[in-house]
């Protein structure tokens, strides 16, 4: 069958084939779920995309630093757990000294929009409908659209000045777990290039240590937390962003209703829930002094405080910690739902794109 191709006016025009270079994950194995598969893939993946910004992505990496350093506001555009990586990365970047923000796609116009304003749009698919609705918008009205994406050649990459890949391969089960890892990383790349510490080169190492060294404790925590109808995830700073995150995917796999605050949100009226036996997990690292009073708040009322890292591995680093702890939280999501035996690849009501407004 001909297929042919005609523009807005009307006119044929001519497309050429491209190839997609698509690292090959897309089989199961010997794991019972892709997402256990995904988690496990994420030492790999994490290692492919650091090499990937050294190397063939690194002119891109080059446009993205330069048009950061240029911008008088920088604005992250995305939804989802993409939206949660985003925070990662405007905090990082407000830490250098940027003026940063986040903002949900499906909410972008609240923000304040100009030639000053640099635009980085966050999307594992690239079409997310939110999304690709707000760059259209901005297109023509910001500095300039910048994104990150997984899929090659998607509708927002098309759509952006220049785009980031991270390199994380096929992602099947509906819930996102090395697509926001790599994000994640991809951000902390940027903030290491811009002048601040960090540790990337321990992360896939470090990766697949939280992966390991977890796994057995987890599933023990797992079969306390199945009956659990409500949990509470805190953590402060950086990590406040981690727990929105866990939160999520105790939500839309292990149908639990888990509440993500930071810390200090806890005496202005979550505390009013907590009590004997009500499950709090805390993001509770060494440098972290003001998380310990919120830990004692909960305990003196007698909740059941789940802390990483004192009950989980995850290596204290700033700021990588944060990433870590999300490995905890993923494999804790996994392992709940199977208990649960609930279908934790496509859960009810969800899709992988959500390609409608």
């Amino acid at each position: 069958m001909e297929v042919k191709f005609f523009n807005k006016r009307g006119e044929e025009v001519e497309k050429k084939p491209l190839k997609l270079k698509w690292v090959d994950f897309d089989i199961k194995k010997e794991f019972e779920h892709f997402m256990i598969k995904e988690i496990y893939e994420q030492p790999l993946v994490s290692k492919i995309l650091i090499d990937s910004l050294r190397t063939e992505q690194s002119d891109i990496v080059n446009k993205f630093l330069d048009e950061i350093e240029k911008a008088n506001r920088i604005v992250f555009i995305a939804a989802g757990s993409s939206y949660h990586s985003s925070l990662m990365g405007s905090r990082l970047l407000r830490e250098l000294g940027y003026e940063a923000y986040s903002v949900l796609a499906s909410e972008y116009k609240d923000m304040k929009y100009d030639k000053n304003t640099l635009i980085i749009a966050v999307s594992q698919s690239g079409e997310t409908m939110d999304v690709i609705l707000a760059l259209k918008d901005l297109k023509e009205r910001a500095k300039k659209v910048l994104s990150v994406v997984n899929v090659p050649y998607s509708t927002i990459q098309r759509i952006s000045d220049s785009s980031l890949e991270i390199k994380a391969g096929p992602e099947k089960c509906v819930a996102a777990t090395k697509t926001y890892t790599n994000q994640v990383i991809a951000f902390l790349y940027l903030a290491n290039r811009l002048g601040m510490k960090v540790n990337v080169e321990e992360i896939p190492d470090e990766i697949n240590r939280t992966i390991n060294m977890n796994e057995e404790k987890v599933k023990e925590i797992a079969r306390d937390l199945k009956e659990e109808r409500d949990i509470f995830i805190i953590g402060r700073g950086i990590n406040y962003y981690s727990s929105l995150e866990i939160s999520l995917k105790l939500k839309e796999i292990s149908y639990i209703h888990a509440e993500a605050l930071a810390g200090g949100e806890l005496k202005h009226g979550t505390l009013a829930l907590i009590e004997k036996g009500t499950k709090v997990l805390a993001l509770n690292p060494s440098w972290d002094i003001d998380i310990k009073t919120n830990i004692e708040e909960v305990a003196s009322r007698g909740g059941v405080v789940y802390e990483i890292p004192k009950d989980f591995y995850a290596k204290e680093s700033y700021p990588n910690f944060s990433l870590y702890s999300v490995i905890v939280g993923q494999l804790l999501t996994y392992y709940t739902a199977r208990e649960k035996g609930l279908p934790i690849d496509y859960p009810r009501n969800l899709a992988k794109s959500v390609t409608v407004k």
